[in-house]
């Protein structure tokens, strides 16, 4: 008993402690930073072991020390690079960027710091087997999905809340959940703004707003299936779509079909 308490303990305080960095990280007002954490918030157990105190603590001192050089590098890189796009403007805004994540970064790294090692003390006192932390937090049922900007409630379905889960700890954390597709080796996430493909192994393949979609369509070439987003504005490069290869067809039909109706409804 006393050991599940200790653990179910640890467990809450982790989850306090996430929500609170997830919360600053978006203070920040740094994109690439948020992204590059919400990649990073599994503990280094991808060798199929027990997350223990040892492996939190070094994932979470890893993270503090990544908090504290992220804060301070951004003092000198954000004014370069706002300079380089907007001027003096951009100069300006920058070092308000670089102070302020002076500020914030190393308290989120303390935080993560926190929630890693409760993580460990929570696989240590549970002897829990987990291979990550998405697996560490994981329940048995996940908390059901609310969809749409009215949050509304419809029956569970296990597939969308565990999506709906997986997008609470992406980049798209704080957005309502809208829909998602199962893509065999990727996921597609809708939420009520934007789509966000991920890979296999959580690495983001693509991220739109639905605002800069034109139309999608399933394409074929040498012999793969291709998802087509045709983009209202032209990118860097001249081009004005992209392009994410499926494994399966129909899944991306469906994918297709539902991008068209949010694309429509805008």
């Amino acid at each position: 008993l006393g050991r599940h308490t200790v653990g179910g303990f640890a467990g809450s305080a982790a989850m306090l402690t996430e929500t609170a960095a997830k919360n600053m990280a978006v203070l920040t007002l740094d994109r690439k930073y948020a992204q590059k954490r919400d990649r990073l918030m599994k503990l280094k157990a991808n060798g199929g072991k027990g997350v223990n105190i040892v492996r939190g603590f070094e994932s979470g001192v890893q993270k503090l020390v990544q908090g504290i050089l992220e804060g301070v590098k951004g003092v000198v890189s954000k004014p370069m690079r706002g300079a380089e796009r907007n001027g003096f403007e951009g100069f300006a805004k920058g070092i308000g960027k670089g102070l302020l994540g002076l500020l914030v970064k190393p308290v989120i790294g303390t935080t993560d710091f926190l929630t890693d090692s409760l993580i460990g003390i929570k696989g240590a006192v549970e002897s829990t087997d987990s291979a990550s932390y998405l697996n560490v937090h994981n329940q048995i049922r996940p908390r059901r999905a609310l969809y749409g900007r009215d949050r509304v409630i419809r029956p569970y379905r296990i597939d969308d809340a565990s999506a709906a889960t997986i997008q609470a700890r992406s980049c798209l954390g704080g957005e309502e959940y809208y829909d998602h597709v199962d893509m065999v080796k990727k996921v597609a996430l809708m939420s009520v703004n934007q789509l966000l493909i991920l890979s296999e192994d959580g690495e983001e393949v693509l991220r739109l707003y639905f605002q800069q979609m034109r139309k999608v369509e399933v394409d074929y070439r040498d012999g793969s299936c291709l998802l087509v987003v045709y983009l209202n504005d032209t990118k860097q490069d001249g081009t004005e779509r992209e392009e994410v290869k499926c494994e399966d067809e129909k899944l991306a039909k469906l994918l297709c079909d539902k991008l068209m109706k949010v694309i429509a409804a805008i």
